[in-house]
């Protein structure tokens, strides 16, 4: 263990400062795995798009004892489908990898301001080359190398005062100093930059110096693998026994991994084996290397480690692991590629080169049995830096065998990253540019290609958009360009293309949810049923936003396999809690269908912008008979009103007349719907026969059959004829009348709530009317609120006589005598003459008695 942490002998302040970088090097480590597990998702994401459907469901059902009446309605179902974005800008990448830039820029000036002269000057050189390619000219609009002359001389000038004055400083020290002026230079750039966005300028421009230090660094470390399987031989050996067969066995084993490797990566072979990842050869070098570097500094007598070689390493390492971590997180899949194809030709070349530098200077100790790790590094014939030129030669002649390929992809990834630059800072012409720069590199790289097609897609150009989509197809294919190619298609009517589109994209893709459910959608829209639900449940399967596929599932067997009540019955439900709304919604219409009472936790505020989704919801719990849903009509009217929810205001006044007939009050529901009726062109049919079935609950048989009529009813107007069902009807009502009335005379203690609630369940039935009307007289002296009773219920049924003639009669006994007359009136139009006169007398009788009782009335 004491081997393992050698740091822990150093002085305390540089070894509390190197594990606290060593810390960082592994937060860079874990963001590079999590980039590389997330892939395009780091910049593309899925967008979901809610469609409503509508089916039909009974709002009610209510029947006299002979015939069952159903209130024909309907309810809505939320059927979701995936949209690719657009390629979006990674800022989060982009600033990380400016301060890896900075941290690690902060460590190689600490090892070179310690380094001898030559070294230094090196140094110096790579400051320079590096500040070069950053382009500080283009951040300040300078037309001179202003900016690059005074970042120089801050950073050389503090390093050659090191150098030459300060030789004793720690390394603490230097770090601290290097990483103070590194962040004033920072601050100053933000402060006094004349573009936006600087730091992603730097990052972008800077981009190539980054990719120079890091393919030095994966060349430097690609050995370490070799050389931890030599300590391995050697510590785990018999000691004065040959280790030379073990050696050439597990190195060799070694090698045809890395061979694999490079051969499927360079396309030589696809066997569709599972072969190690070129990142998984970077992270165990690089980790190695902590150790070897060490080892290597001490036995070759190079550099002092804790001095130098230490900070130069943790720079190194930083950058490179920063830069791999900045084309995964920005999906530059040119870059991405050309560093896996570099890293596998380092590690064959170099570990080949390995080998025979270790089977020249040390075959003999190996078969002796001797730990030849101690002295690795201290050849007896060759040096190591033969060996690593001999790499260095050979992994340019591979890149030379695929006609340099890797090299024009890098420059690819280059332009790519300063394109997303000027995306976004909204300079999308220079976007442009740069991204058809990109191709002109690498034609069918996916990030030029998607981010193009996103540029047009902006711009409205759907020629443009799926000629870029179909070439980012071409070599790295992925599931949202295959899903945003047939969005395009479908846009142009090309809908039999964007069918085969979806199909290839399941040969490619089997498992990926979206182009399941996609596609199963587009297969509903030619009909072929039995596909759809075939591709809903393979997505199903292969779900990662389960309760989106759920819904669709529901929505979808709602739509197609609901026809009885015994299919209903099938129905089951894995997830019976969730707050998936859409998922919500779709039960709601489940429930609506089953007759079943739904309650609901909705969260929804006057003020609420509603979605689709919360729409259905809404609508699916607020349009039947449901005495668990606890929005009032003022409450629904309030989100009615909100501007953005104009689209849903129709369905929200039938929503809000629902409410009012099954919970608050049935005149007004009546009334609202009729006039909604009259007014609307999207459900007039619908609504009519809705009011017509209320008036009929409500015993009002010429009114229902008019409804009925307008909405295109005919078989049930033809059905309540032949069955002479206003006769019924009536006889339905007086029943129905007498039973409730009675129930309240045999209460002796029959309250005003009794009343009023009678009253709410009937408030056209005239029977409960005049009872109501001689409680409210007679035992609460309240004769103006029953006049307000009968005056809402001859509102909405102008052409009962009954209603007119205790209309009129509580009109006289309040005092209006204008409306008495007028009552009168109506009661003589609608009555034959022997009933007319036998009302007149009574009638007449009681405004006698009114003006008898009242010297004032006139």
């Amino acid at each position: 263990m004491q081997k393992l942490i050698f740091w822990r002998n150093w002085p305390k302040n540089e070894q509390i400062s190197f594990s606290i970088i060593l810390s960082i090097l592994a937060v860079c480590i874990l963001y590079l795995s999590f980039t590389w597990f997330r892939g395009l998702e780091n910049v593309i994401h899925w967008d979901i798009l809610s469609e409503l459907d509508e089916i039909p469901a009974a709002i009610d059902t209510f029947s006299d004892g002979k015939l069952r009446f159903v209130v024909n309605g309907n309810a809505y179902i939320v059927k979701e489908r995936f949209l690719a974005s657009t390629m979006d800008v990674n800022y989060w990448a982009n600033y990380e990898m400016a301060f890896g830039l900075g941290l690690g820029l902060a460590l190689l000036l600490t090892a070179f301001s310690t380094m001898s002269r030559y070294w230094f000057l090196g140094g110096m050189v790579a400051l320079a080359g590096m500040l070069i390619t950053i382009h500080l000219e283009i951040i300040f609009q300078a037309t001179n190398q202003w900016p690059f002359l005074v970042a120089f001389a801050l950073l050389a000038g503090l390093s050659f005062y090191f150098n030459n004055y300060a030789p004793s400083t720690n390394a603490l020290k230097r770090f601290g100093s290097f990483s103070a002026l590194i962040i004033l230079v920072a601050i100053g750039i933000g402060i006094t930059s004349k573009v936006q966005q600087p730091a992603l300028a730097i990052v972008s421009y800077g981009l190539l110096s980054a990719i120079v230090f890091s393919v030095i660094f994966i060349l430097f470390i690609s050995h370490e693998i070799i050389a931890a399987l030599v300590w391995v031989v050697s510590n785990a050996g018999v000691k004065n026994r040959n280790h030379l067969p073990s050696f050439l066995t597990i190195s060799s084993i070694y090698l045809l991994n890395v061979l694999l490797i490079y051969l499927e990566k360079s396309q030589y072979i696809d066997w569709n084996i599972i072969s190690i990842s070129p990142l998984v050869l970077y992270g165990i070098s690089m980790l190695l290397a902590i150790w070897g570097f060490r080892e290597y500094t001490e036995q070759a007598n190079w550099f002092n480690f804790r001095t130098i070689a230490a900070w130069l390493y943790l720079g190194l390492a930083i950058i490179t692991t920063l830069t791999l971590t900045f084309a995964y997180a920005t999906a530059n899949d040119p870059l991405i590629e050309a560093f896996e194809d570099f890293i596998s030709y380092a590690h064959l070349s170099m570990g080949i080169c390995f080998v025979f530098y270790i089977l020249i200077n040390f075959i003999q100790p190996l078969q002796k049995g001797l730990e030849v790790h101690k002295v690795i590094y201290k050849p007896k014939f060759y040096e190591l830096m033969l060996f690593r030129l001999a790499a260095a030669i050979g992994v340019f002649m591979l890149i030379s065998f695929k006609n340099y390929n890797n090299f024009f992809q890098a420059k690819a990834g280059y332009y790519n990253a300063i394109a997303d630059y000027y995306l976004a800072t909204d300079d999308l012409q220079a976007a442009e540019t740069f991204y058809k720069e990109a191709l002109h590199f690498d034609i069918r790289n996916h990030k030029s290609n998607y981010a193009l097609a996103s540029l047009a897609q902006k711009n409205n150009d759907k020629e443009n958009t799926g000629v870029f989509l179909k070439n980012a197809l071409e070599k790295n294919a992925s599931a949202f360009a295959y899903v945003g190619l047939s969005k395009v298609l479908q846009e142009k009517d090309m809908f039999f293309d964007a069918l085969f589109t979806l199909r290839e994209g399941v040969s490619k893709f089997p498992t990926n949810e979206a182009i399941l459910t996609n596609l199963a959608q587009l297969y509903e829209k030619t009909k072929v049923i039995d596909s759809t639900f075939y591709y809903l449940n393979l997505a199903k399967e292969h779900c990662e936003n389960c309760e989106l596929t759920e819904s669709n599932l529901l929505a979808y067997q709602l739509k197609y396999k609901a026809n009885t009540t015994e299919d209903l019955k099938v129905l089951k439900f894995e997830n019976n809690t969730t707050t998936y709304t859409s998922l919500r919604a779709n039960r709601a219409a489940f429930d609506k269908l089953s007759k079943r009472v739904a309650a609901t936790n909705l969260n929804l505020t006057k003020d609420s912008l509603l979605n689709v989704s919360q729409f259905a919801l809404l609508y699916n719990l607020s349009t039947f008979n449901n005495y668990q849903f606890s929005y009032s009509t003022k409450e629904l009217q309030n989100i009615q009103k909100k501007e953005l929810n104009n689209s849903y205001f129709e369905d929200l006044e039938f929503a809000i007349s629902c409410r009012n007939y099954y919970a608050e009050n049935k005149l007004e529901g009546i009334k609202q719907l009729a006039v909604l009726a009259n007014d609307s062109t999207k459900h007039k049919p619908l609504y009519n026969q809705v009011v017509g079935m209320w008036f009929l609950q409500q015993g009002i048989y010429d009114k229902a059959l008019s409804y009925l009529n307008r909405a295109g009813d005919i078989s049930s107007v033809q059905l309540l004829q032949q069955q002479d069902y206003q006769k019924t009807l009536a006889e339905f009502q007086e029943d129905q009348g007498n039973e409730l009335v009675n129930s309240l005379k045999q209460n002796t203690q029959a309250t005003k709530e009794n009343y009023d609630k009678v009253l709410a369940q009937m408030p056209l039935n005239s029977i409960v009317l005049r009872n109501y009307i001689e409680f409210y007289n007679e035992k609460l002296k309240k004769p103006n609120e029953a006049y307000q009773a009968i005056f809402r219920a001859v509102e909405v049924n102008d052409n009962s006589v009954e209603l007119w003639k205790l209309y009129t009669l509580q009109s006289l006994k309040i005092g209006m005598k204008d409306y008495a007359g007028d009552g009168l009136s109506k009661v003589q139009q609608l009555s034959p003459p022997t009933d007319y006169q036998a009302f007149l007398s009574i009638y007449q009788a009681q405004k006698a008695l009114m003006e008898k009782t009242n010297d004032d009335f006139k």
